[in-house]
């Protein structure tokens, strides 16, 4: 039994709820998006609305996952799933705009469609370059068709923002090292009772998820993540775990390791059409 005034002893910590944004028109088309700001499809929009029916019926029988924020990277195919959902949940909860969460920087790959890379890097690198931690795409260079529309987005970003993130290219290990603030202070919301929704994209999400469950990088690897499918993550307080489980100073560890989905069944059927397609 913890001594008064330990971690242990804290308020019940919050739910995080993450969500990747309902299908966009790039997703449709089988391009890399990164940065570029692209809106829902029509089936995305109808995912969108399908997550907030799934997260309002949950609030409904568990009031603990309603959020007291609803935070979303600032592209518009997120911000715009954000909205929606929020619309149905109770109160509505306030949206906060976080500009760490907006997705990876594929480089010189941006708006190309996969099959382009495939065929001129090889199925070896092509993998490499969308699935490991530490590699980076080739560089977006200025003379890129996609330079002028990803330097527009940069423009619209916060200051802090275009001085955190890389203007080329980014690696997964680097979104995740620009998103350890952002963990940190959500990290501090759970640990006081604030449940949170997090809105973001495929490897933005992939990348908070090392820092929630502690992945090592082999670990997220196989880590996908579908469009329009709420993911719960529960925490508890446990002061006597050791830091590799994912433990720190307020004792909070998931209760289920990579979280679970509010439908499990429509989640698996996402997750087999996504990893068909090549995985997020």
């Amino acid at each position: 039994m913890s001594p008064a005034g330990s971690p242990a002893d804290g308020p019940t910590p919050g739910v995080l709820v993450l969500l990747r944004h309902g299908q966009s028109t790039y997703n449709a088309g089988d391009r890399f998006t990164g940065l570029l700001d692209v809106p829902l499809s029509d089936r995305g929009v109808a995912e969108a609305r399908h997550a907030a029916a799934l997260l309002a019926h949950a609030v409904g029988r568990h009031p603990e996952l309603a959020p007291r924020r609803v935070v979303t990277s600032p592209l518009v195919r997120a911000a715009g799933t954000a909205a929606i959902v929020a619309a149905a949940l109770p109160g509505p909860p306030p949206l906060d705009v976080e500009w760490r969460l907006v997705e990876r920087h594929y480089g010189a790959f941006t708006d190309t469609p996969r099959s382009v890379v495939r065929r001129d890097h090889g199925e070896e690198a092509f993998w490499r370059y969308r699935r490991s931690f530490a590699h980076r795409p080739p560089p977006l260079g200025p003379g890129h068709p996609a330079r002028a529309a990803v330097d527009d987005v940069l423009l619209r970003l916060p200051d802090a923002a275009r001085a955190g993130l890389r203007p080329d290219t980014e690696s997964l290990a680097d979104v995740v090292d620009r998103l350890r603030p952002f963990w940190a202070t959500t990290r501090a919301a759970l640990a006081r009772g604030d449940s949170l929704l997090v809105v973001g994209h495929g490897n933005s999400l992939r990348a908070l998820s090392v820092l929630v469950d502690d992945l090592a990088p082999e670990e997220v690897v196989d880590l996908d993540v579908p469009t329009g499918q709420p993911l719960v993550h529960r925490f508890d307080r446990r002061p006597d775990v050791d830091a590799r489980a994912g433990t720190g100073p307020d004792g909070l560890v998931p209760v289920v390791r990579g979280g679970t989905y509010l439908d499990a069944d429509g989640a698996e059927h996402a997750l087999a059409d996504l990893r068909a397609r090549g995985g997020t």
